[in-house]
Formats: structure tokens, sequence, C-alpha cells
């Protein structure tokens, strides 16, 4: 069984080479976190000298959102390649495997999400900005892989094809901004409350939650989530 499931993990790793898109995703956050490291500086001085507003304050959340942004590009990966079983009709025979149905989507999402993991640590140093402890930063990264299956679910789930899958990522990608929530006050804040985006910027920076609370509530939510569109997209495959 071990054996099987790491030939599918091969397979999956052959594929996202064969696709520049797909190969490229992966490094996209590392790209994100480089430019911001040169130019959130220079913004933060323009805008503090027009405005009085000092971006460099919130530099700690910034680090949150780019240590969240793997979970997001590993899960679009995923999720295409998940649609593109679906489209031609492998997943209809995962089943009949030795491995089965959810052996192969645990082998899938687990690579992505390890993945995700290991980014999430490594993407924080390219940035170079902002500050958070060792456990907040082994929390985030791993709530960021949790968005692994929650992206690559939703996608393969209610995405038609890859282009309809791009517009659906354009609006999930609204969630990046659910951790600016931790600043709002109630009942405004309770919007982000569940995504488990929020709670690992409430975990991070403690702001209004303990962290062991930021931290369950994070992996209840992201659990909840992955139950919910692994159930939807089981009934679209069959």
């Amino acid at each position: 069984m071990r054996g099987n499931a790491m030939r599918l993990v091969a397979a999956d790793v052959r594929m996202v080479a064969r696709d520049p898109l797909l190969m490229l995703m992966p490094f996209v956050p590392f790209l994100a976190a480089g430019a911001l490291r040169f130019f959130l500086p220079l913004l933060s001085a323009f805008v503090d000298k027009a405005t009085g507003f000092r971006i460099m304050e919130y530099a700690d959340l910034a680090r949150v959102v780019i240590t969240l942004f793997p979970g997001m590009f590993y899960g679009m990966v995923a999720g295409f390649l998940l649609l593109d079983d679906r489209d031609d009709g492998v997943s209809a025979y995962w089943g009949a495997t030795p491995v089965g149905r959810s052996g192969y989507l645990a082998a899938r999402l687990g690579l992505f999400s390890v993945a995700a993991f290991a980014a999430g640590l490594a993407v924080g140093p390219v940035l170079g900005l902002g500050r958070i402890g060792a456990a907040g930063t082994l929390g985030t990264a791993a709530l960021g892989a949790a968005q692994v299956p929650f992206i690559a679910l939703f996608l393969a789930a209610f995405a038609a094809n890859k282009v309809e899958g791009l517009s659906i990522l354009k609006a999930l990608s609204g969630l990046d901004m659910a951790p600016i929530a931790i600043y709002l006050s109630l009942p405004i804040r309770a919007v982000g409350w569940p995504f488990p985006q929020y709670w690992a910027a409430e975990l991070a920076l403690g702001r209004n939650a303990p962290p062991v609370v930021a931290l369950v509530l994070g992996v209840m939510t992201s659990v909840l989530w992955t139950v919910i569109l692994a159930a939807r997209y089981r009934r679209r495959v069959d």
C-alpha cells in the first residue's frame, strides 16, 4: 500500500513538472516575498510621508499572510490535477486501484500539504520583515498547509474546467485578507471566524485570543471545511 501511494506521489510530481503553469506556482510565494521585501519599505516611507500612516507597523501581519501563501498556491496545483483527472475520467477508476479513492486523495493532498508546510517555514525569512515567534511560525505554516485540501477540493468540487477554476481562485484569494479581521471590532471581526486564515493570525499575533485557543479553532475550521468539501467532491465525481 505504501509503495502504491509513493508511486502516485511520483506521478503527481512528473505531471507538475510537465506543465509550465503548475511548475511555476510553487515558486510564486517566494517571488512575492522577495518583491515585498524590497517594495514594502519604500511604499511605507512614501505613505508615511504623505499621510502619516506607517505600513511597516503591520509588518508582522504581512509575515503571517506570506506564510499562508504557499497553502493557496500549492492547493491550486493539487486542485488543477484533480480537475484534470476528473475531466479525463481517471478519478472514476481510483476505487479499483489498490490504494482506493480515499488513498489516492490522501496521497495527493498530503504531498502538497507537506510541501506547503515546508514552504511556509521558508518563505518568512525570504520576506525578512516582521517578527513572529517560533511557535507562531510553526502554527501559521501548519494552518497554511491546511489550506491545500480546502483549495484543491473547492476547485475540484465546483469548477467545470481550469478556466472556471482560475475565476474561482480569484474569489478565494480574498481569504488571504482574512487575517486583517483581527484588527476589527466586534461584531465585524466575527466575519473572519469561519476561516483558518483568521485563526492563523490570532495564533501568531495573539491580539484577541490566546494562541492555544486560536490553534484549536484553526484546526477545527480546517477539518470542518475539508470534510464538507470532500463530501461535495465525492458527489461531483460519482
